[in-house]
């Protein structure tokens, strides 16, 4: 089919359509031909003679990308079902283009799972490994298929309406990798991953004062409304004094640490910098997080991942950032966080279904996905955010799908919620995820450097309403649930 008005496709606008008379013949449209191999969509075509063939991709009206291949095929990497595709053919001399050829494609099949988590469950003789998902939109059954890595495998089909799995007689020191599909009467979806490590379970509440009672008694509102709750939801959780860690074997028996710090009335260097009680227990840690320990940073302790060294300091330092230290006031308004970026529109990532959010209900604008997270009260707007870094780490645009596959895949960044207003954009490091990535840390960092994400709303007065479970805020059940789920998922990791 040659594209001769721009009404055949909604993104034509990008100059698919030539109006001058083209210096390069457009290709035979018959002469190009696609197959599903596997995952993959492979389009062919004969010989062009000596010039290229650019390829530019629209998903579901939206421009992805183009590309120009010498050879004579293109593959489009795992192409997900349901989802209509639109390849725009032109030859190009490396100067002139012809005008193009329009070839679409929807893959037939089940819709892919989302939403997978996977956790560790204590049984009377050992663990067990429960695998968990999002129930399936159109599937008749699902195929799962797990592995230890280690000679252990597990392949069973299940019901296309079960929304878990478990995997029996899990053993300390296993990683479990599992994929399910969703199949129907159409076809396969792509697989949808989870892993998990098995190993010690024991969390501990990291906290510059040297008792539970110093803290409540002593410091921030919502330093000790965490404390509370951590110690409600894990009665068998430590409290741990950063006083108290002298060595790594300190730490070692901990999957996870949660730090939250909040600050009023100080400067950013006070943000920037730790007190020196922290400092004398940074290396144990450091040590710990290189070897697989996880955090779980919230405020103002999201920029302990600098002293780590997982973040170099000055990248952020030097760089666009919003940090709240104020003594707040009253809010009227409800404060939502999106969790769908969709950069300038040409591509969109739904984080909506990171383990992070699990169980929290979000809202679709028809553009994002958003959670609310704060309501009307006295808030402190303590927000700890970093823009620009991922096209600084990549040298990419911040609306460049590139960039956003490049600061994940290699770098291990991922971003899980931005502003309402910052969705057009890959920069914000609002609530965000550290993996290993590129480097030698094996652990990983949650970051919940969001302001709306307070453990504690203050009373109508300003002062302080101390509690394992505060009213104040009618969103305050998405704020511990997501603690909750963060926990739960570095367990996993």
């Amino acid at each position: 089919m040659i594209l001769a008005a721009c009404a055949l496709m909604a993104s034509c606008q990008d100059k698919d359509i030539d109006i001058a008379s083209p210096k390069i013949e457009a290709p035979v449209a018959e002469n190009i031909q696609g197959s599903l191999q596997g995952d993959d969509y492979v389009w062919t075509w004969t010989n062009t003679g000596g010039t290229q063939m650019q390829i530019t991709l629209v998903v579901n009206g939206t421009k992805s990308g183009s590309e120009i291949v010498s050879g004579s095929s293109y593959t489009h990497k795992t192409v997900d079902t349901n989802i209509h595709y639109q390849y725009v053919f032109k030859l190009t001399d490396g100067t002139n283009f012809s005008k193009g050829v329009v070839k679409e494609y929807t893959r037939p099949g089940a819709t892919k799972i989302n939403g997978i988590s996977m956790s560790q469950v204590e049984t009377a003789t050992g663990y067990n490994a429960l695998v968990e998902w999002n129930k399936a939109a159109d599937a008749d059954k699902l195929n799962i298929s797990a592995t230890n890595g280690a000679g252990r495998t597990v392949s069973e089909s299940i019901s296309g309406s079960a929304t878990s799995y478990t995997i029996s007689d899990v053993k300390v020191g296993e990683t479990w990798t599992v994929n399910v599909v969703a199949e129907n009467s159409t076809g396969t979806s792509l697989s949808t991953s989870g892993s998990l490590r098995i190993g010690k379970t024991a969390v501990g509440f990291l906290s510059i004062y040297n008792t539970p009672e110093e803290l409540i008694a002593n410091g921030d509102d919502d330093e000790a409304c965490a404390w509370l709750w951590f110690n409600s939801e894990y009665p068998n959780g430590k409290f741990m004094p950063f006083s108290s860690i002298k060595s790594q074997a300190d730490v070692d028996p901990f999957r996870v640490l949660f730090w939250l710090r909040d600050l009023e009335g100080v400067g950013e260097a006070e943000v920037f910098g730790i007190p020196e009680v922290v400092k004398g227990a940074l290396e144990p840690i450091k040590s710990w997080y290189k070897a697989g320990g996880s955090l779980l940073l919230w405020s103002h302790a999201t920029t302990f991942i600098t002293h780590l060294g997982r973040i170099p300091a000055e990248a952020w330092t030097n760089n666009d950032r919003a940090i709240g230290t104020g003594f707040g006031g009253w809010n009227g308004d409800v404060w939502k966080m999106a969790v769908k970026l969709n950069p300038g529109g040409r591509f969109s990532v739904d984080m909506s279904s990171h383990p992070l959010y699990k169980g929290l209900e979000t809202e679709d604008n028809g553009r994002t996905k958003l959670i609310a997270m704060k309501g009307a009260g006295w808030t402190e707007d303590h927000n700890c955010l970093f823009f620009n870094y991922p096209s600084q780490l990549t040298g990419l645009g911040n609306q460049d799908q590139a960039c956003y596959d490049l600061v994940t895949k290699t770098y291990g960044i991922y971003p899980l919620a931005t502003w309402d207003s910052q969705i057009d954009w890959v920069s914000q490091l609002n609530i965000w995820e550290a993996r290993q990535g590129n480097t030698d840390y094996q652990g990983t960092v949650l970051c919940i450097g969001n302001g709306g994400c307070e453990f504690s709303l203050k009373n109508a007065d300003g002062t302080p309403d101390i509690s394992a479970y505060p009213k104040n805020n009618p969103y305050q059940g998405n704020v511990l649930k997501m603690a909750k789920n963060a926990i739960e998922y570095l367990k996993t990791r």
